[in-house]
């Protein structure tokens, strides 16, 4: 039998319904259903996917749905589908427009450096190229 998991990664496929806490040390995929808290590296909430409960990770992408809010010690990434409820921890944060956010926000300290991010697609821009004072 092939491996197509990458070692210490969690798959949730669609349809899937697994309930509890979970430590991942690399990085989950989460299509289906996750009830718990979800504790890892990096996470993709798929568009079919949902998690009602808190999610603790240094990378987040979500494109489908999050109940219990997050904390994000580096980068979040919510995409126009998504929608997130609670209270949000982050370092840094990107909002595509159409994402659904209720809850708080709170800003936590800056993120440590990162050069690698799984979710290809995701463009981080250093703080520093960013300004408001132009």
């Amino acid at each position: 039998m092939a491996d197509n998991n990458p070692r210490g990664s969690l798959f949730v496929g669609e349809g899937v319904i697994v309930r509890g806490t979970f430590e991942v040390p690399e990085m989950a995929v989460v299509a289906g259903l996750v009830e718990g808290e979800l504790n890892t590296k990096e996470v993709l909430v798929d568009t079919s996917g949902i998690v009602n409960g808190r999610i603790n990770a240094e990378v987040v992408e979500v494109r489908g749905e999050v109940t219990q809010g997050l904390n994000v010690t580096n980068h979040l990434n919510v995409r126009s589908s998504a929608k997130i409820t609670g209270l949000t921890q982050y370092a840094e944060m990107s909002v595509e427009k159409g994402a659904k956010l209720s809850g708080e926000l709170r800003l936590i300290d800056a993120p440590m450096p990162s050069t690698k991010h799984s979710f290809g697609e995701t463009d981080i821009y250093p703080k520093d190229e960013i300004s408001d004072t132009e």
